[in-house]
């Protein structure tokens, strides 16, 4: 078992994101508030279960960004003004501040 030198947050959509990802008629899928979904990120060590709210404000545009472009790209579908205080009342955000990686193979990075 190895440790790595990250704090994971965990993002998940509470019901005003359900609410605009289902607000499309455009014969795609539903989004499904009881199914458990989220995204994991992983930050610098330098913020743990104290700080990482920190981070957070600095960078919840982008997480924003990136959980609204997950369900549609077309970024005029967005909501016009985006906002930290959107953000909170649109995610719930968790923190972990250890990391165990347990795989057996090396962590694969890609680039998007």
């Amino acid at each position: 078992m190895k440790t790595i030198n990250r704090t994971v947050l965990f993002v998940t959509p509470k019901q005003p994101y359900v609410d605009w990802a289902n607000s499309f008629d455009d014969g795609g899928p539903q989004f499904s508030a009881d199914r458990d979904r989220g995204t994991a990120i992983l930050i610098p060590d330098t913020y743990d279960e104290y700080n990482y709210e920190n981070w957070v404000k600095k960078n919840w545009r982008e997480i924003f960004e990136q959980e609204l472009e997950a369900w549609m790209v077309d970024t005029d579908c967005w909501p016009e003004k985006l906002t930290y205080k959107m953000f909170k009342q649109w995610f719930t955000v968790l923190v972990a501040d250890t990391v165990i990686d347990l795989g057996r193979k090396p962590i694969e990075i890609e680039e998007f």
